[in-house]
């Protein structure tokens, strides 16, 4: 049901709650959301024994990603896309986020610093893929016409029979 007429307190209002973009504001917000995604190298301790403590460096990653965006600005993913698709300076800092992302992907996953199976995981969204291809002949169309074979002689057509001659 809308406002009754003649009700000014409805006049220019478009409706639904503010929006939580404030330009200058929370673009900064997203440059300190990317700078602070930086691996960290924390030891964590393998043994422990009477005589000594052993520990191993473990590497926290921590990827840029839209998710993490999304929480340090505290709005969903589907407002930051809709933001994306009405300001383009944000839509900017969506894509720099993705990517870093892929970069820092392909070049830790490479290095061994990174586990293989997951950087190929989240690789794939961003276009990437594995590609095995089989068929380099006909480039995936069914092969056209006839294909012969030998007919297969008989024991006497291949002169097997024949006694040699002393």
């Amino acid at each position: 049901m809308g406002a009754p007429k003649g009700n000014r307190n409805s006049v220019g209002n478009k409706g639904g709650r503010p929006t939580k973009y404030q330009g200058k504001i929370t673009l900064k917000k997203c440059e300190e959301y990317i700078v602070s995604c930086v691996d960290e190298v924390e030891q964590v301790m393998k043994y422990e024994s009477v005589k000594s403590t052993g520990y191993e460096n473990k590497l926290k990653v921590k990827l840029p990603k839209r998710e993490g965006l999304s929480l340090c600005l505290g709005v969903s993913m589907n407002t930051m896309t809709e933001w994306g698709e009405k300001h383009v300076e944000f839509l900017r800092v969506l894509e720099r986020i993705d990517k870093l992302q892929a970069e820092r992907l392909i070049d830790e996953a490479l290095a061994g610093n990174y586990n293989a199976v997951i950087a190929k995981l989240l690789l794939s969204k961003h276009g990437y893929h594995e590609e095995s291809k089989q068929d380099i002949t006909t480039q995936g169309r069914p092969i056209a016409g006839v294909v012969l074979m030998p007919r297969k002689l008989t024991p006497e057509e291949a002169g097997l029979n024949k006694i040699p001659n002393e």
